[in-house]
């Protein structure tokens, strides 16, 4: 699957994840979204089986969602 697809992907999980946490939907912090990064990983989400072309996962994820609006630095 294409990073772009992923990154889709990722925002909607996002989106259906953070309205499952007791957390302000509006003002999510860095800690939120690494949270939720945890938890694909600990759950071994297909999400993540994305070629990070020599980068971390993690960073990449915490990009698509600044990107996006979905978190605060």
């Amino acid at each position: 699957m294409k990073q772009q697809d992923v990154k889709l992907l990722i925002i909607w999980e996002w989106d259906r994840w953070a309205q499952a946490q007791s957390i302000n939907p509006r003002r999510p912090s860095a800690l939120d979204s690494f949270k939720f990064f945890l938890d694909l990983e600990a759950a071994r989400s297909p999400l993540l089986d994305f070629q990070p072309r020599g980068r971390d996962k993690w960073q990449i994820v915490h990009g698509w969602l600044l990107s996006e609006a979905r978190e605060v630095n």
